[in-house]
């Protein structure tokens, strides 16, 4: 197959794939989420052969539409970047689907879950393979609305609907901030390619052009200070807050601190790396008082995101970007299932199937969801064995090798602290969890009988599980410059002192004891980064909204009113011109003196000889006169 096709496939097929749902959305038949499944399964192969050909195309150029001599192009660039996080979203979307054939399948709506879950994938992928920034910022907002519209799946509910509202407002600031950088970067290099961005040419940007795209990245992937909404978008359903926390939403302002690194400079480097570390630290210290399970794994995915904004946008941000994929997928499907099964077995409905307060126990009743949940927590904790182990300890390594003949040397070894405390807290606050949940005794008043999972929801779970280990970077443990998969993905990698080997070593023993010291006691509520932020943030725009629709009101009710006087006069001036100059005037005028003219011309046409004698004599005594005289 031509590789410029399997290009325009990659590209085109979940569009096709949403288009074909949205034909059929209100038919009642089973297939749509086959279908649904078995495209994107042909979006996994595909990409995979796509990526893994030696010689690969990687730019698409088509004729888009043209503006009078002027033709518009739709440009589309794979670099290592995009390919990297094409197999990532292309896996966990085809994974997630096969999940909630089984999770969503008592859902009356289940084929638009499908719809949405497809307009997302395509909006991701279009984002990481745009190659003008346009087009860029397009899909951007495409994966901000399709994030909406998953938010708010179960819109009968005031909560889901209040989250959507929520994430699409704050999303709006770092969106704007984000549209001003992007018309800036494309000045400042003559261009609105990424691909043709020449930092040779024009020098990397600077420091303020840095923090506006540190702004505008900061709203997708829930980062101070704009990252409130990522917990209460736990509204929607569990399958899709996988993909939003693992692949897509939040992932593309990591994309986009990746895109601009090459670019940029040092500084901005850093700015990122220092909102990263109040995120990582912020959101690990709020995922400790969290009660919701949800709750707690999206502030570890604000903790986990701002650790790869530590990484600077380099390959090592990437790296823990595909690991992180990998666990915390797993974590929200596991976590999915976890609460499949409470509500399988509380049918009247009687306890809060999310809260860990109404859990404990559960390994004795669920020991193959246990298991896992415990693997991918293995992942996010960083623990040896664990592919977030490598890709943990590639960021330390990294930030060591940057402060070395640096003028910010002091700066990489702030990171580096803020990394330290941070696994303590990520350590603590996960391993608790587990406790919390799996060990003890059960604390709700449910009888509970012993769970099967169901195989369409442990089918992906083994798959992540297996990848959450070791091998998935390399079969080796004790080496990792020889794995396959970071050569393919082009990937450089840093080797870290065995100092911090043992530094990591010491805070994982400290928190796992913390934990085991604290297990028993358990968040009453759900603590949110600035509770009083959003709804102030609300009053104050709802109150600003009415003040300027008063002002606009009035201003244009008295506009309306001033414009329809006007238009009274205007047309009473123009009835009297049409009346007496047009119509009488020239009209009427014109008329009464054609008519006496013919009239008086027509008597010089009577046919009669005498008569033409008798004009003949007047006319010739005229004329005689005129000589005379």
């Amino acid at each position: 197959m031509n590789l410029s096709l399997f290009f325009s496939e990659i590209l085109l097929l979940p569009w096709v794939s949403a288009a074909l749902i949205a034909i059929f959305i209100k038919n009642k038949t089973v297939l749509i989420p086959w279908f649904s499944i078995g495209s994107s399964i042909i979006l996994l192969i595909l990409t995979f052969l796509f990526v893994s050909n030696s010689n690969p195309v990687n730019d698409l150029d088509l004729n888009w539409f043209s503006i009078g001599q002027k033709a518009i192009h739709a440009r589309f660039h794979m670099d290592y970047i995009s390919k990297a996080m094409l197999c990532l979203v292309a896996l966990i979307a085809c994974l997630v689907q096969i999940f909630s054939k089984s999770y969503m399948e008592k859902d009356v709506h289940i084929n638009r879950y499908y719809l949405f879950l497809q307009l997302f994938v395509g909006s991701m992928i279009g984002l990481l393979l745009a190659d003008q920034v346009w087009m860029f910022y397009g899909f951007w907002e495409l994966v901000g609305a399709c994030s909406f519209f998953i938010i708010s799946f179960w819109h009968q509910k005031d909560s889901a609907v209040k989250a959507a509202k929520k994430a699409f407002i704050l999303n709006r600031i770092g969106d704007l901030a984000l549209l001003i950088g992007l018309f800036l970067l494309a000045e400042h290099f003559q261009t609105d390619r990424f691909s043709s961005m020449n930092i040779a040419k024009e020098g990397p940007i600077s420091l303020l052009l840095g923090i506006i795209f540190v702004i505008g990245a900061s709203g997708k992937s829930a980062q101070f200070p704009l990252m409130s909404w990522l917990p209460d978008a736990m509204e929607g359903p569990t399958p899709a807050s996988a993909l939003i926390h693992a692949a897509t939403m939040v992932t593309a302002g990591v994309f986009l601190a990746l895109r601009i690194y090459p670019i940029s400079g040092e500084e901005t480097h850093l700015a990122f790396g220092f909102i990263g570390g109040i995120s990582f630290l912020s959101a690990s210290i709020f995922a400790i008082r969290q009660s919701d399970i949800k709750k707690t794994l999206a502030y570890s995915t604000i903790s986990q995101i701002g650790l790869m904004w530590m990484g600077l946008g380099s390959d090592a941000s990437l790296f823990h970007l595909i690991t992180h994929g990998i666990f915390k997928a797993g974590l929200f499907l596991t976590a999915g299932s976890i609460i499949y099964y409470l509500h399988e077995q509380d049918q009247e409905h009687q306890i809060d199937a999310q809260n860990v307060q109404q859990m404990g126990g559960l390994f004795r009743k669920i020991p193959i969801l246990a298991t896992l949940y415990v693997i991918f927590s293995f992942g996010l904790i960083g623990l040896p064995l664990s592919n977030g182990f490598y890709s943990k300890e590639n960021i330390a390594a990294y930030l060591i090798e940057q402060s070395k003949d640096s003028a910010f040397e002091n700066s990489y070894y702030i990171l580096l602290g803020i990394l330290a405390i941070g696994i303590l807290f990520s350590t603590f606050y996960m391993s608790r969890q587990v406790l919390q949940i799996f060990g003890g005794t059960h604390r709700s008043s449910l009888s509970l009988q012993k769970g099967k999972i169901q195989f369409f929801q442990f089918l992906p779970l083994l798959l992540l599980g297996l990848a959450s280990f070791w091998f998935f970077i390399n079969l080796n443990p004790l080496e990792i410059q020889g794995s396959k998969l970071l050569q393919l993905s082009q990937l450089q990698i840093y080797e870290s002192p065995v100092i911090w080997l043992y530094v990591s070593i010491t805070l994982w023993a400290i928190g796992m004891i913390i934990a085991y010291l604290t297990r028993h006691q358990l968040a009453t509520t759900n603590f949110q980064f600035f509770r009083w932020f959003w709804p102030s943030l609300n009053k104050t725009g709802i109150g600003f909204a009415q003040f300027v629709h008063k002002q606009i009101d009035q201003k244009i009710d008295s506009f309306i009113h001033f414009s329809t006087k006007c238009q009274v006069i205007l047309a009473h001036c123009i009835s009297w011109i049409d009346r007496w100059l047009v119509d009488g005037l020239l009209v009427k005028m014109s008329t009464w003196i054609s008519s006496r003219l013919g009239s008086f011309l027509e008597k010089w046409q009577s046919g009669k000889v005498q008569s033409y004698w008798a004009w003949l004599t007047i006319t010739f005594g005229l004329f005689l006169l005129y000589y005379l005289l």
